[in-house]
């Protein structure tokens, strides 16, 4: 052997006896080798000890560079037994399930998203104005029995306002035509007497304006209670009587007006409601401040001789009766 293959041996057998022999780790759960000894526990250093030693510490490096991969297994492990849990709970000692929980109650206003909008109130039609006709029989009688008035058919439009729900005041105009029974004798007067002739009042001629306030009990939607005041003026026109047999008299028109106030009760009906309005009405009434030259003056004619003749003036209303149905539009 040569000096320089000599040298080169023992060169390479120094170096490999310098590198140290790192130890294998122990697979887990393997059981400890007896001859093995078992690594003796390394109290931590101190901070000057830490401080005045010098050299490599590779084993301790190797552990440390270790610890992080247990303990990511670990933390996993724990984690996957945690979500067991949660899905797997535990059962109680008597072997039932436990109770699931109450199901939830409605909500309430103040939960919901977006907030519940309340539902308007309906709402129903204003009511002012009532327009419509009304029509039926309308009785007066005398304060003289020589002359009586017989039943008329009243007719005419009316117009109510509603101030409030249970107070209405209407107007109305009225139109009819009022018939007169005369018995025999009685346009004679004291100087005028006529035996043999034959005297008629043809049927008045009435027209009228009138005022009601009623006051209104609401039953419900689509009945009504009313009672009512009225007053209402008219004036009517007579035409000159007809006469036949021995006198033939001609003479003028004449004219009288009055007032008349009642009181009634009335029931009102809506088949449609807040558009379509039926009444019933009746009242009781009384005539004053009747005046006018029917009422108060002897009629002055001529007969067929061209003599002038009088006649008696017709008696006054007394009272009233009427019954009046009525249909009208609300608008």
């Amino acid at each position: 052997m040569t000096p320089f293959v000599r040298c080169l041996t023992v060169l390479g057998g120094g170096l490999l006896l310098s590198c140290p022999v790192a130890a294998e780790p122990e697979a887990p759960g393997a059981p400890p080798d007896p001859q093995k000894p078992a690594p003796a526990a390394e109290a931590p250093a101190s901070t000057s000890e830490t401080s005045t030693e010098s050299g490599p510490r590779e084993p301790k490096d190797t552990a440390a560079a270790e610890a992080p991969a247990n303990s990511s297994e670990a933390t996993g492990t724990d984690a996957e037994q945690a979500e067991q849990a949660v899905e797997k709970p535990a059962a109680s000692d008597t072997g039932d399930e436990p109770p699931g929980a109450p199901p939830p109650g409605p909500p309430r206003a103040d939960e919901q998203l977006p907030a519940p909008v309340p539902a308007e109130p309906p709402t129903s039609r204003s009511r002012h104005v009532l327009l419509g006709m009304y029509f039926g029989p309308f009785y007066r009688s005398s304060e003289e029995e020589r002359v009586s008035y017989g039943t008329s058919l009243a007719w005419g439009p009316y117009v109510g306002i509603e101030i409030m729900p249970w107070l209405r005041v209407a107007g109305y105009a009225r139109f009819e035509k009022i018939p007169v029974n005369a018995k025999p004798g009685a346009f004679d007067t004291e100087t005028d007497q006529y035996p043999d002739t034959s005297i008629e009042q043809e049927s008045l001629d009435s027209s009228g304006l009138g005022i009601r306030a009623a006051p209104t009990w609401v039953l419900n939607d689509w009945l009504r209670l009313s009672a009512f005041a009225d007053i209402m003026w008219s004036r009517f026109t007579a035409s000159p009587p007809l006469t036949s047999g021995a006198t033939q008299i001609t003479s003028a028109e004449r004219a009288g007006v009055g007032l008349n106030y009642k009181a009634g009760l009335g029931v009102n009906l809506e088949p449609v409601r807040d558009w379509l309005e039926i009444s019933l009405s009746g009242s009781y009434g009384a005539f004053a401040g009747q005046s006018g030259d029917a009422f108060n003056n002897v009629l002055q004619g001529f007969d067929q001789t061209g003599n002038i003749v009088h006649l008696a003036p017709l008696p006054k209303f007394k009272r009233s009766l009427d019954l009046f149905l009525a249909v009208g539009v609300v608008l």
